[in-house]
């Protein structure tokens, strides 16, 4: 199916759906703060000075080896980071995390009338963030980056996904906010809705998260319709 630069009003879906994958970072979660103090954090430790501004778009769609190499280049300086990393204690940077508004909501939607899955380049905090916030008991699936060879936008995560629940990739929509994203639905084929931000190619796009619910209830209504 074609990817598109316009909203539509009249979806339609290739497939009845039947999985809603989501993103983390961006879509479940405001981490950008987070994100900024987290690496600071580490570079401080090996003597470098904090995020730059221009660094921090790549930090929120990567996960921590390859942030930390964009960061520092591979070298002693990254090894003595990515050290430091394996013994972080991370709750004290999710003080700086924001739930997205409406996410609960939306999960909560989604579990009552669909597979769900979360689909991530976090790594080994995945599971412990979804328990902290009450949000675990919402995906039947969690794929990190820790699961798979190679983080998005390889389509390992999605083919876990794909497997899991046997189902073909007309039949997932997932929910992205990043070019990182964009590039991972494209690579799995999948129907991508691209949350707050529609400089992305997807197939359809939300401003909030209670859109999601109504795209999700059309994807219901047009299974009931037979269209």
């Amino acid at each position: 199916m074609e990817m598109v630069k316009r909203q539509r009003t009249d979806v339609l879906f290739p497939a009845p759906p039947k999985v809603v994958a989501f993103d983390c970072d961006g879509v479940l979660f405001d981490s950008r703060e987070a994100n900024i103090h987290f690496y600071s954090h580490i570079l401080e430790q090996v003597g470098r000075p904090p995020v730059r501004p221009d660094q921090v778009e790549f930090i929120h769609m990567h996960p921590v080896r390859e942030s930390l190499i964009y960061l520092l280049e591979d070298g002693p300086l990254f090894d003595e980071a990515f050290r430091y990393f394996k013994k972080i204690d991370f709750t004290p940077f999710d003080t700086y995390l924001r739930m997205e508004p409406g996410i609960e909501n939306a999960l909560r939607f989604a579990k009552s009338h669909f597979l769900t899955a979360l689909a991530t380049n976090r790594t080994v905090s995945t599971l412990e963030l979804l328990a902290r916030y009450g949000l675990r008991k919402y995906f039947d699936l969690v794929v990190s980056a820790s699961d798979v060879e190679h983080p998005k936008p390889h389509p390992g995560e999605m083919d876990r996904i794909r497997a899991f629940f046997s189902v073909g990739a007309e039949e997932i929509v997932y929910v992205g906010d990043s070019t990182v994203d964009e590039e991972f639905a494209a690579n799995t084929g999948v129907f991508f809705v691209a949350y707050k931000n529609r400089h992305l190619r997807a197939h359809y796009y939300i401003d909030h998260l209670k859109d999601l619910t109504v795209l999700l209830e059309s994807c219901r209504s047009e299974s009931a319709n037979g269209t």
